[in-house]
Protein backbone atom coordinates (compact mmCIF):
# COMPACT_ATOMS: atom_id res chain seq x y z
CA UNK A 1 0.00 0.00 0.00
CA UNK A 2 1.06 3.10 -1.20
CA UNK A 3 1.89 6.08 1.57
CA UNK A 4 -0.43 4.50 4.37
CA UNK A 5 -1.84 7.33 6.77
CA UNK A 6 -1.06 5.13 9.40
CA UNK A 7 3.09 4.88 8.80
CA UNK A 8 5.71 7.37 9.87
CA UNK A 9 8.95 7.31 10.16
CA UNK A 10 11.48 9.72 11.74
CA UNK A 11 14.56 11.64 10.60
CA UNK A 12 16.28 10.45 13.12
CA UNK A 13 15.38 6.48 12.08
CA UNK A 14 16.31 7.07 8.54
CA UNK A 15 20.31 8.63 9.63
CA UNK A 16 21.10 6.04 12.19
CA UNK A 17 23.52 4.27 11.06
CA UNK A 18 23.15 0.38 10.11
CA UNK A 19 24.69 -1.36 12.62
CA UNK A 20 28.35 -1.98 12.44
CA UNK A 21 28.92 1.62 10.90
CA UNK A 22 29.46 4.85 11.62
CA UNK A 23 29.10 8.45 10.30
CA UNK A 24 31.97 9.58 7.74
CA UNK A 25 30.31 12.47 5.69
CA UNK A 26 27.41 14.21 5.27
CA UNK A 27 25.49 17.07 3.27
CA UNK A 28 21.87 18.32 3.62
CA UNK A 29 20.26 21.21 1.90
CA UNK A 30 16.92 22.67 2.81
CA UNK A 31 15.13 25.61 2.01
CA UNK A 32 13.95 26.79 6.32
CA UNK A 33 16.89 25.75 8.97
CA UNK A 34 15.61 25.59 12.87
CA UNK A 35 18.73 25.57 14.27
CA UNK A 36 17.54 23.56 17.17
CA UNK A 37 16.24 21.17 15.37
CA UNK A 38 19.41 20.39 13.50
CA UNK A 39 21.02 19.18 16.83
CA UNK A 40 18.75 15.98 16.44
CA UNK A 41 20.69 14.99 13.47
CA UNK A 42 24.00 14.84 15.64
CA UNK A 43 22.13 12.22 18.06
CA UNK A 44 20.68 9.73 14.97
CA UNK A 45 24.76 10.09 13.26
CA UNK A 46 25.47 9.14 17.14
CA UNK A 47 23.07 6.44 17.52
CA UNK A 48 21.64 8.18 20.99
CA UNK A 49 18.01 7.13 21.16
CA UNK A 50 15.68 10.15 20.08
CA UNK A 51 14.80 10.78 23.92
CA UNK A 52 18.43 11.58 24.47
CA UNK A 53 17.17 14.98 22.86
CA UNK A 54 16.49 16.15 26.24
CA UNK A 55 19.72 15.64 28.12
CA UNK A 56 22.08 17.93 27.07
CA UNK A 57 25.54 15.74 27.30
CA UNK A 58 24.61 13.29 25.12
CA UNK A 59 23.56 16.28 22.47
CA UNK A 60 26.79 17.32 23.10
CA UNK A 61 28.65 14.21 22.73
CA UNK A 62 26.40 13.82 19.14
CA UNK A 63 27.36 17.17 17.94
CA UNK A 64 31.25 17.09 18.78
CA UNK A 65 31.31 13.88 17.06
CA UNK A 66 29.50 15.18 13.83
CA UNK A 67 29.92 18.95 13.22
CA UNK A 68 33.42 18.68 11.40
CA UNK A 69 31.58 16.01 9.13
CA UNK A 70 28.23 17.67 8.09
CA UNK A 71 27.30 20.49 6.04
CA UNK A 72 23.94 22.23 5.69
CA UNK A 73 22.88 24.53 2.89
CA UNK A 74 19.58 26.03 3.12
CA UNK A 75 18.24 29.61 1.43
CA UNK A 76 19.69 32.74 3.23
CA UNK A 77 17.04 34.61 5.53
CA UNK A 78 15.37 31.45 5.99
CA UNK A 79 17.51 30.52 9.20
CA UNK A 80 14.88 30.55 12.24
CA UNK A 81 16.58 31.40 15.75
CA UNK A 82 15.66 29.10 18.41
CA UNK A 83 12.74 29.14 21.45
CA UNK A 84 15.56 28.71 23.95
CA UNK A 85 19.96 29.46 23.47
CA UNK A 86 21.72 26.18 23.60
CA UNK A 87 25.73 27.14 23.50
CA UNK A 88 25.76 23.88 21.66
CA UNK A 89 24.67 25.65 18.30
CA UNK A 90 27.87 27.18 18.59
CA UNK A 91 29.98 23.98 17.55
CA UNK A 92 27.66 23.65 14.60
CA UNK A 93 28.78 27.46 13.03
CA UNK A 94 31.08 26.77 10.69
CA UNK A 95 28.74 23.62 9.23
CA UNK A 96 25.61 25.79 8.48
CA UNK A 97 26.28 27.37 5.07
CA UNK A 98 23.62 30.08 3.51
CA UNK A 99 22.89 30.35 -0.22
CA UNK A 100 21.59 33.05 -2.07
CA UNK A 101 18.80 33.25 -4.33
CA UNK A 102 19.34 31.53 -7.46
CA UNK A 103 17.59 33.85 -9.74
CA UNK A 104 15.89 37.22 -8.53
CA UNK A 105 12.79 36.49 -7.38
CA UNK A 106 13.53 32.66 -6.92
CA UNK A 107 14.19 30.17 -4.31
CA UNK A 108 17.13 27.98 -2.91
CA UNK A 109 14.30 25.24 -1.78
CA UNK A 110 15.56 21.62 -2.28
CA UNK A 111 15.84 18.92 0.88
CA UNK A 112 18.10 16.15 1.18
CA UNK A 113 20.72 14.58 2.93
CA UNK A 114 23.47 12.28 1.39
CA UNK A 115 25.35 10.30 3.54
CA UNK A 116 28.43 7.95 3.62
CA UNK A 117 28.94 5.30 6.58
CA UNK A 118 31.83 3.72 7.15
CA UNK A 119 32.90 0.31 9.12
CA UNK A 120 34.58 -2.77 8.73
CA UNK A 121 33.49 -3.61 5.49
CA UNK A 122 32.92 -1.61 2.62
CA UNK A 123 31.25 2.08 2.61
CA UNK A 124 27.85 2.62 2.03
CA UNK A 125 25.92 5.53 0.97
CA UNK A 126 22.29 6.68 1.88
CA UNK A 127 19.99 9.29 0.15
CA UNK A 128 17.31 10.40 2.11
CA UNK A 129 14.90 13.05 -0.31
CA UNK A 130 12.42 14.69 1.62
CA UNK A 131 9.15 17.24 1.19
CA UNK A 132 9.65 18.27 4.78
CA UNK A 133 12.36 20.86 5.89
CA UNK A 134 14.76 21.06 8.46
CA UNK A 135 12.13 22.08 11.15
CA UNK A 136 10.08 21.10 14.22
CA UNK A 137 6.81 21.18 11.90
CA UNK A 138 4.21 18.18 12.66
CA UNK A 139 3.60 18.02 8.91
CA UNK A 140 2.10 15.51 6.27
CA UNK A 141 5.43 14.84 4.86
CA UNK A 142 7.07 12.32 2.56
CA UNK A 143 10.40 10.64 2.56
CA UNK A 144 12.26 8.44 0.29
CA UNK A 145 15.05 6.69 1.72
CA UNK A 146 17.91 4.97 -0.76
CA UNK A 147 20.46 2.73 0.09
CA UNK A 148 23.96 2.10 -2.01
CA UNK A 149 26.79 1.21 -2.57
CA UNK A 150 29.76 2.80 -4.05
CA UNK A 151 30.52 1.03 -7.48
CA UNK A 152 33.24 0.87 -10.15
CA UNK A 153 32.45 3.60 -12.64
CA UNK A 154 30.48 7.08 -12.87
CA UNK A 155 26.70 6.68 -13.08
CA UNK A 156 25.19 9.43 -15.56
CA UNK A 157 21.65 8.83 -13.34
CA UNK A 158 23.62 10.75 -10.36
CA UNK A 159 24.34 13.59 -11.94
CA UNK A 160 21.52 15.92 -11.50
CA UNK A 161 22.29 15.56 -7.58
CA UNK A 162 26.18 16.21 -8.20
CA UNK A 163 25.28 19.35 -10.31
CA UNK A 164 22.64 20.44 -7.66
CA UNK A 165 25.48 20.19 -4.67
CA UNK A 166 27.86 21.85 -6.65
CA UNK A 167 25.78 24.38 -7.38
CA UNK A 168 24.97 25.13 -3.50
CA UNK A 169 28.57 25.03 -3.05
CA UNK A 170 29.10 27.62 -5.49
CA UNK A 171 25.59 29.64 -4.27
CA UNK A 172 26.97 30.23 -0.47
CA UNK A 173 27.35 33.53 0.36
CA UNK A 174 30.55 33.07 2.33
CA UNK A 175 33.34 31.18 1.08
CA UNK A 176 32.94 27.57 1.77
CA UNK A 177 36.16 26.40 3.60
CA UNK A 178 38.89 24.68 1.78
CA UNK A 179 38.47 21.58 3.94
CA UNK A 180 35.14 21.63 4.22
CA UNK A 181 34.71 22.22 0.40
CA UNK A 182 37.16 19.07 -0.25
CA UNK A 183 35.48 17.21 1.94
CA UNK A 184 32.22 17.51 0.23
CA UNK A 185 33.93 16.66 -3.33
CA UNK A 186 35.00 13.76 -1.88
CA UNK A 187 31.55 12.72 -1.19
CA UNK A 188 30.05 13.39 -4.41
CA UNK A 189 32.91 11.10 -6.54
CA UNK A 190 31.45 8.60 -4.21
CA UNK A 191 28.17 9.66 -5.33
CA UNK A 192 29.05 10.24 -9.23
CA UNK A 193 29.31 6.11 -8.85
CA UNK A 194 26.49 4.84 -6.48
CA UNK A 195 24.64 2.21 -7.08
CA UNK A 196 20.93 2.24 -5.45
CA UNK A 197 18.70 -0.38 -3.83
CA UNK A 198 15.02 0.82 -5.00
CA UNK A 199 11.99 -0.14 -2.76
CA UNK A 200 10.01 -3.02 -3.56
CA UNK A 201 7.82 -2.42 -6.08
CA UNK A 202 9.53 -0.60 -8.30
CA UNK A 203 11.24 -1.85 -11.71
CA UNK A 204 15.01 -1.24 -10.38
CA UNK A 205 16.54 -0.42 -13.55
CA UNK A 206 14.34 2.54 -13.49
CA UNK A 207 15.72 5.55 -11.05
CA UNK A 208 15.69 9.46 -12.48
CA UNK A 209 16.70 12.55 -10.25
CA UNK A 210 15.37 15.60 -11.32
CA UNK A 211 17.44 18.83 -10.31
CA UNK A 212 15.31 22.45 -11.19
CA UNK A 213 16.82 25.35 -11.29
CA UNK A 214 20.43 23.52 -11.57
CA UNK A 215 22.11 25.22 -14.76
CA UNK A 216 22.48 21.71 -17.44
CA UNK A 217 19.60 20.28 -15.95
CA UNK A 218 16.23 19.27 -17.29
CA UNK A 219 12.75 19.39 -15.50
CA UNK A 220 11.01 16.50 -15.77
CA UNK A 221 8.46 15.01 -18.49
CA UNK A 222 5.01 14.71 -16.87
CA UNK A 223 3.52 13.91 -20.11
CA UNK A 224 0.62 11.11 -19.34
CA UNK A 225 -2.86 9.90 -19.62
CA UNK A 226 -3.77 10.22 -15.56
CA UNK A 227 -1.87 12.59 -13.36
CA UNK A 228 -2.80 13.08 -9.56
CA UNK A 229 -0.98 16.00 -7.67
CA UNK A 230 -0.35 15.80 -3.97
CA UNK A 231 1.03 19.69 -2.77
CA UNK A 232 0.23 22.35 -0.56
CA UNK A 233 0.62 24.99 -2.65
CA UNK A 234 -0.98 25.16 -6.48
CA UNK A 235 -0.85 27.76 -9.14
CA UNK A 236 -2.87 27.52 -12.52
CA UNK A 237 0.84 27.72 -14.14
CA UNK A 238 1.71 24.96 -12.19
CA UNK A 239 -0.51 22.48 -12.66
CA UNK A 240 -0.14 23.07 -16.47
CA UNK A 241 3.72 21.82 -16.27
CA UNK A 242 3.01 18.97 -13.79
CA UNK A 243 -0.37 17.96 -15.25
CA UNK A 244 -0.44 18.75 -19.00
CA UNK A 245 -3.40 18.01 -21.12
CA UNK A 246 -7.15 17.36 -20.68
CA UNK A 247 -6.67 13.55 -19.29
CA UNK A 248 -8.03 12.79 -15.94
CA UNK A 249 -6.57 14.93 -12.64
CA UNK A 250 -6.89 14.36 -9.08
CA UNK A 251 -5.31 17.09 -6.89
CA UNK A 252 -4.65 16.68 -3.28
CA UNK A 253 -3.84 20.11 -1.47
CA UNK A 254 -4.56 22.64 1.09
CA UNK A 255 -7.93 23.85 1.78
CA UNK A 256 -6.90 27.21 2.30
CA UNK A 257 -4.51 27.42 -0.57
CA UNK A 258 -7.18 25.50 -3.38
CA UNK A 259 -9.64 28.65 -2.36
CA UNK A 260 -7.09 31.14 -3.52
CA UNK A 261 -7.17 29.99 -7.33
CA UNK A 262 -9.39 31.63 -9.81
CA UNK A 263 -12.84 30.31 -9.43
CA UNK A 264 -13.49 27.37 -12.22
CA UNK A 265 -9.55 26.38 -12.31
CA UNK A 266 -10.40 22.81 -11.16
CA UNK A 267 -13.59 22.14 -12.68
CA UNK A 268 -13.87 18.66 -14.17
CA UNK A 269 -10.93 17.64 -11.21
CA UNK A 270 -11.20 14.75 -8.57
CA UNK A 271 -9.96 17.21 -5.47
CA UNK A 272 -9.76 16.10 -2.45
CA UNK A 273 -8.28 17.84 0.87
CA UNK A 274 -7.42 16.52 4.66
CA UNK A 275 -10.44 16.14 6.61
CA UNK A 276 -9.99 18.68 9.35
CA UNK A 277 -10.24 15.23 12.51
CA UNK A 278 -6.90 13.84 10.46
CA UNK A 279 -4.06 13.49 12.81
CA UNK A 280 -1.55 10.53 13.39
CA UNK A 281 -0.91 10.41 17.14
CA UNK A 282 2.93 10.57 17.66
CA UNK A 283 3.29 9.00 21.38
CA UNK A 284 6.63 7.67 21.82
CA UNK A 285 10.29 8.19 22.33
CA UNK A 286 9.77 11.99 21.03
CA UNK A 287 7.21 12.95 23.39
CA UNK A 288 3.19 13.25 22.56
CA UNK A 289 2.31 15.05 19.08
CA UNK A 290 -0.10 15.30 16.17
CA UNK A 291 0.85 15.46 12.80
CA UNK A 292 -1.33 17.61 11.00
CA UNK A 293 -1.57 19.63 7.70
CA UNK A 294 -0.45 18.72 4.04
CA UNK A 295 2.81 19.49 3.36
CA UNK A 296 3.88 16.37 1.10
CA UNK A 297 4.69 16.89 -2.52
CA UNK A 298 4.13 13.56 -4.68
CA UNK A 299 3.20 13.36 -8.65
CA UNK A 300 1.87 10.12 -10.39
CA UNK A 301 1.80 10.12 -13.99
CA UNK A 302 0.29 7.26 -15.49
CA UNK A 303 0.72 6.14 -19.24
CA UNK A 304 -0.13 2.86 -20.55
CA UNK A 305 0.30 0.27 -17.95
CA UNK A 306 2.96 1.96 -16.10
CA UNK A 307 3.28 4.77 -13.23
CA UNK A 308 5.54 7.15 -12.61
CA UNK A 309 6.32 8.58 -9.49
CA UNK A 310 7.80 11.58 -8.15
CA UNK A 311 8.66 13.08 -4.29
CA UNK A 312 10.89 15.75 -3.25
CA UNK A 313 10.73 19.25 -2.38
CA UNK A 314 8.65 20.98 -5.60
CA UNK A 315 5.28 22.10 -5.16
CA UNK A 316 2.68 22.34 -7.98
CA UNK A 317 3.56 26.41 -8.47
CA UNK A 318 5.25 27.95 -11.60
CA UNK A 319 8.02 29.17 -8.97
CA UNK A 320 8.77 25.39 -8.42
CA UNK A 321 9.46 24.43 -12.12
CA UNK A 322 10.68 28.35 -13.65
CA UNK A 323 13.87 29.16 -11.42
CA UNK A 324 13.76 28.11 -7.98
CA UNK A 325 16.26 25.09 -6.96
CA UNK A 326 14.17 22.01 -6.20
CA UNK A 327 14.92 17.96 -5.88
CA UNK A 328 12.48 15.58 -7.11
CA UNK A 329 13.32 11.65 -7.27
CA UNK A 330 11.53 9.71 -9.97
CA UNK A 331 10.14 5.89 -9.49
CA UNK A 332 8.99 3.43 -12.05
CA UNK A 333 6.50 0.94 -11.29
CA UNK A 334 3.56 -1.07 -12.58
CA UNK A 335 0.03 0.98 -12.58
CA UNK A 336 -2.30 -1.63 -10.55
CA UNK A 337 0.41 -1.39 -7.91
CA UNK A 338 1.64 1.74 -7.59
CA UNK A 339 -0.93 3.62 -10.05
CA UNK A 340 -3.57 6.71 -8.93
CA UNK A 341 -5.97 4.39 -7.59
CA UNK A 342 -3.52 1.87 -5.40
CA UNK A 343 -2.88 5.76 -3.70
CA UNK A 344 -6.15 7.35 -3.40
CA UNK A 345 -8.46 5.37 -5.08
CA UNK A 346 -11.73 4.26 -3.41
CA UNK A 347 -10.24 1.26 -1.43
CA UNK A 348 -6.61 3.07 -0.86
CA UNK A 349 -5.41 3.76 2.58
CA UNK A 350 -4.64 7.41 2.23
CA UNK A 351 -8.67 7.85 1.30
CA UNK A 352 -9.25 7.50 5.00
CA UNK A 353 -7.95 10.57 5.47
CA UNK A 354 -9.47 12.64 2.43
CA UNK A 355 -12.50 14.36 2.05
CA UNK A 356 -13.80 15.86 -1.40
CA UNK A 357 -12.65 19.08 -1.57
CA UNK A 358 -15.71 22.52 -1.40
CA UNK A 359 -14.48 26.01 -2.12
CA UNK A 360 -14.77 28.45 0.55
CA UNK A 361 -14.74 31.71 1.27
CA UNK A 362 -11.23 32.49 2.12
CA UNK A 363 -10.73 33.06 6.26
CA UNK A 364 -8.45 35.41 6.31
CA UNK A 365 -6.23 37.02 3.43
CA UNK A 366 -2.42 36.74 3.05
CA UNK A 367 -0.17 38.76 5.41
CA UNK A 368 1.12 40.82 2.33
CA UNK A 369 3.43 42.89 4.61
CA UNK A 370 4.79 39.90 6.63
CA UNK A 371 5.55 38.50 3.07
CA UNK A 372 7.66 41.37 2.07
CA UNK A 373 9.62 41.41 4.91
CA UNK A 374 10.46 37.78 4.88
CA UNK A 375 11.56 38.68 1.08
CA UNK A 376 13.64 41.65 2.27
CA UNK A 377 15.01 39.48 5.11
CA UNK A 378 16.23 37.06 2.31
CA UNK A 379 18.08 39.54 0.09
CA UNK A 380 19.67 40.77 3.41
CA UNK A 381 21.05 37.90 4.82
CA UNK A 382 22.84 37.51 1.31
CA UNK A 383 25.01 40.18 2.13
CA UNK A 384 28.07 38.68 3.47
CA UNK A 385 28.61 39.98 7.09
CA UNK A 386 32.34 40.36 8.74
CA UNK A 387 32.78 39.96 12.57
CA UNK A 388 36.04 40.94 14.44
CA UNK A 389 36.61 40.26 17.50
CA UNK A 390 38.67 43.63 19.32
CA UNK A 391 39.94 41.95 22.59
CA UNK A 392 42.45 39.71 23.80
CA UNK A 393 40.62 39.09 27.58
CA UNK A 394 37.30 39.23 28.70
CA UNK A 395 35.07 41.30 28.43
CA UNK A 396 35.62 41.07 25.11
CA UNK A 397 34.11 43.57 22.23
CA UNK A 398 32.65 42.30 18.88
CA UNK A 399 32.53 44.37 15.81
CA UNK A 400 30.57 43.31 12.65
CA UNK A 401 30.19 45.07 9.69
CA UNK A 402 28.40 44.47 6.30
CA UNK A 403 30.17 44.23 3.17
CA UNK A 404 27.37 46.50 1.55
CA UNK A 405 25.50 49.19 2.42
CA UNK A 406 22.42 48.12 3.90
CA UNK A 407 18.69 50.33 3.84
CA UNK A 408 16.25 49.04 6.49
CA UNK A 409 12.83 48.38 5.05
CA UNK A 410 10.31 51.55 4.02
CA UNK A 411 9.09 53.35 6.76
CA UNK A 412 10.72 50.88 9.42
CA UNK A 413 13.55 49.54 11.04
CA UNK A 414 16.25 46.73 10.39
CA UNK A 415 18.03 45.98 13.95
CA UNK A 416 20.80 43.12 14.94
CA UNK A 417 21.49 40.98 17.63
CA UNK A 418 23.82 38.52 18.84
CA UNK A 419 21.75 34.76 19.18
CA UNK A 420 23.93 34.01 22.04
CA UNK A 421 23.01 38.03 23.40
CA UNK A 422 19.61 38.83 21.91
CA UNK A 423 19.06 41.63 25.41
CA UNK A 424 22.03 43.76 22.61
CA UNK A 425 19.81 45.06 20.11
CA UNK A 426 21.28 47.51 17.57
CA UNK A 427 19.85 49.03 14.48
CA UNK A 428 21.57 48.75 11.25
CA UNK A 429 22.89 50.50 8.79
CA UNK A 430 26.14 50.76 9.86
CA UNK A 431 29.01 49.00 12.03
CA UNK A 432 28.32 47.46 15.36
CA UNK A 433 29.88 47.02 18.14
CA UNK A 434 28.83 44.38 21.15
CA UNK A 435 30.89 44.69 24.37
CA UNK A 436 31.20 43.33 27.35
CA UNK A 437 31.17 39.60 25.75
CA UNK A 438 32.39 36.69 27.61
CA UNK A 439 34.55 34.20 25.43
CA UNK A 440 31.30 31.87 25.02
CA UNK A 441 28.80 34.84 23.74
CA UNK A 442 30.95 35.13 20.95
CA UNK A 443 29.55 33.64 17.66
CA UNK A 444 29.04 34.36 14.01
CA UNK A 445 24.90 34.00 14.16
CA UNK A 446 23.62 37.33 13.87
CA UNK A 447 20.01 37.78 14.89
CA UNK A 448 18.15 40.38 12.46
CA UNK A 449 14.99 41.49 13.02
CA UNK A 450 13.05 43.33 10.18
CA UNK A 451 9.86 46.07 11.58
CA UNK A 452 7.38 47.67 8.75
CA UNK A 453 5.68 50.86 10.00
CA UNK A 454 2.87 49.23 11.20
CA UNK A 455 4.96 47.23 13.71
CA UNK A 456 4.73 43.91 11.91
CA UNK A 457 8.18 42.02 12.03
CA UNK A 458 10.17 39.21 11.38
CA UNK A 459 13.54 37.75 12.25
CA UNK A 460 16.11 35.58 10.98
CA UNK A 461 19.20 34.38 11.34
CA UNK A 462 22.43 35.35 9.11
CA UNK A 463 25.78 34.36 9.60
CA UNK A 464 28.61 36.04 9.61
CA UNK A 465 32.46 35.33 9.20
CA UNK A 466 34.54 35.63 12.17
CA UNK A 467 38.20 36.33 13.17
CA UNK A 468 40.29 37.21 16.44
CA UNK A 469 38.24 35.23 18.37
CA UNK A 470 40.21 33.02 21.10
CA UNK A 471 41.41 29.44 19.88
CA UNK A 472 39.71 28.15 23.60
CA UNK A 473 36.39 29.59 22.37
CA UNK A 474 34.56 26.04 21.43
CA UNK A 475 36.33 24.17 24.41
CA UNK A 476 34.76 27.19 26.94
CA UNK A 477 31.39 26.20 24.69
CA UNK A 478 32.10 22.59 26.15
CA UNK A 479 33.06 23.29 29.68
CA UNK A 480 30.36 25.63 30.08
CA UNK A 481 27.97 22.04 29.32
CA UNK A 482 29.68 20.16 31.70
CA UNK A 483 28.66 21.93 35.39
CA UNK A 484 28.54 18.46 37.52
CA UNK A 485 30.91 15.44 38.27
CA UNK A 486 27.93 13.37 37.37
CA UNK A 487 27.71 15.20 33.56
CA UNK A 488 31.95 15.26 33.33
CA UNK A 489 32.17 11.37 33.97
CA UNK A 490 28.66 10.63 31.54
CA UNK A 491 30.97 12.94 29.13
CA UNK A 492 34.20 11.33 29.67
CA UNK A 493 32.26 7.94 29.36
CA UNK A 494 30.87 8.72 25.76
CA UNK A 495 34.10 10.25 24.72
CA UNK A 496 35.37 6.53 25.28
CA UNK A 497 32.92 4.93 23.31
CA UNK A 498 30.94 3.44 26.44
CA UNK A 499 27.49 5.13 26.05
CA UNK A 500 26.35 5.99 29.24
CA UNK A 501 22.75 8.07 29.45
CA UNK A 502 21.80 10.75 32.36
CA UNK A 503 19.18 7.87 33.44
CA UNK A 504 22.02 5.84 34.24
CA UNK A 505 23.54 8.59 35.98
CA UNK A 506 20.21 8.80 37.70
CA UNK A 507 19.60 5.35 38.25
CA UNK A 508 23.18 4.88 40.33
CA UNK A 509 21.67 7.21 43.00
CA UNK A 510 23.84 8.38 45.95
CA UNK A 511 26.21 6.37 44.26
CA UNK A 512 26.15 7.59 41.24
CA UNK A 513 29.76 9.31 40.70
CA UNK A 514 31.48 6.41 42.22
CA UNK A 515 29.47 4.26 40.30
CA UNK A 516 30.29 5.37 36.78
CA UNK A 517 34.14 5.71 38.49
CA UNK A 518 34.10 2.41 37.21
CA UNK A 519 32.68 0.40 34.65
CA UNK A 520 32.39 -3.59 34.30
CA UNK A 521 35.31 -3.85 36.58
CA UNK A 522 37.83 -1.71 34.61
CA UNK A 523 39.42 1.09 36.35
CA UNK A 524 38.80 4.76 34.31
CA UNK A 525 42.77 4.76 34.15
CA UNK A 526 42.33 1.60 32.45
CA UNK A 527 40.26 3.18 29.82
CA UNK A 528 42.08 6.31 29.70
CA UNK A 529 45.39 4.28 28.71
CA UNK A 530 43.75 2.40 26.28
CA UNK A 531 42.33 5.04 24.48
CA UNK A 532 46.26 6.27 24.75
CA UNK A 533 46.75 2.96 23.29
CA UNK A 534 44.36 2.60 20.19
CA UNK A 535 42.76 6.49 19.69
CA UNK A 536 45.31 8.76 21.62
CA UNK A 537 43.55 11.98 19.14
CA UNK A 538 40.46 10.95 21.09
CA UNK A 539 41.68 12.19 24.08
CA UNK A 540 43.08 15.78 22.51
CA UNK A 541 39.36 17.16 23.22
CA UNK A 542 39.32 15.72 26.51
CA UNK A 543 41.99 17.95 27.52
CA UNK A 544 40.66 20.81 26.54
CA UNK A 545 37.60 20.00 28.63
CA UNK A 546 39.76 19.93 31.61
CA UNK A 547 41.77 22.87 31.00
CA UNK A 548 38.91 24.21 30.88
CA UNK A 549 37.53 23.01 33.90
CA UNK A 550 40.98 23.36 36.15
CA UNK A 551 41.28 27.25 35.18
CA UNK A 552 38.87 27.66 37.86
CA UNK A 553 37.43 26.93 41.66
CA UNK A 554 34.33 26.06 40.09
CA UNK A 555 35.23 24.32 37.09
CA UNK A 556 37.63 22.34 39.39
CA UNK A 557 34.28 21.44 41.60
CA UNK A 558 33.25 19.77 38.26
CA UNK A 559 36.04 17.43 38.30
CA UNK A 560 35.96 13.81 40.30
CA UNK A 561 38.14 14.06 43.28
CA UNK A 562 41.37 12.16 42.62
CA UNK A 563 40.79 12.63 38.81
CA UNK A 564 43.27 15.20 38.19
CA UNK A 565 46.22 13.76 40.27
CA UNK A 566 45.26 10.44 37.28
CA UNK A 567 44.96 12.61 34.19
CA UNK A 568 48.59 14.56 34.66
CA UNK A 569 49.99 11.14 34.31
CA UNK A 570 47.26 10.32 31.38
CA UNK A 571 48.17 13.72 29.81
CA UNK A 572 52.17 13.62 30.37
CA UNK A 573 52.39 10.39 28.12
CA UNK A 574 49.51 12.09 25.29
CA UNK A 575 51.65 15.39 25.37
CA UNK A 576 54.76 13.19 24.47
CA UNK A 577 53.33 10.82 21.94
CA UNK A 578 51.64 14.01 19.99
CA UNK A 579 55.38 15.54 19.91
CA UNK A 580 57.37 12.07 18.76
CA UNK A 581 53.92 12.07 15.92
CA UNK A 582 52.91 8.53 17.45
CA UNK A 583 49.63 10.40 18.34
CA UNK A 584 48.72 11.88 14.57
Amino acid sequence: MLLPPDGRTLLTDVLRPPAGYRLDRAVATTFTLELDSLLTAPLAFAAHALRDQDDPISVMDGVRRCADRIDVFCQAGQIAPPPGNSGLLLLLEQAIHPVRRPRPGKLFHPKMWLVRYVGDDDPLLRLVVLSRNMTNDRSWDVCLSLDGVIGTRTRSQNVPVVKLLRHAIDLATQPVPKQRRAAVEELLRDLHRAVWQLPEGFFQDELYFHALGVPGVRRPDFTGTRHLVMSPFVTVDGLGVCAPGDGHLTVIGRQEELDRLPEGTLDGCQVLVLNDLAALDLDDESGPARLTGLHAKTYVVEYGRRARVMVGSANATDAAFTGNVELLVELVGSRDRLGIDAMAGESAGLRAILDDYERRDLAEPEDEVGRQLEEYLRDIATVPFRASVRTRDEPHELRVRAAEKLSPPPGGRLMVALLTRPDLVTDLPGDVVFSGLSTTEITRFLLLTAVAGDGTSRRAVAIASLTGDPSDRLDRVLAEQVNTPEKFLQFLMLLLGFGVSADAVAVAGADGVAGLWRRGGTGVLELLLGALADRPAQLDELAGLVRQLAATDRGRAVLPEGFLDLWQHVDQVRRELRKSGAGA
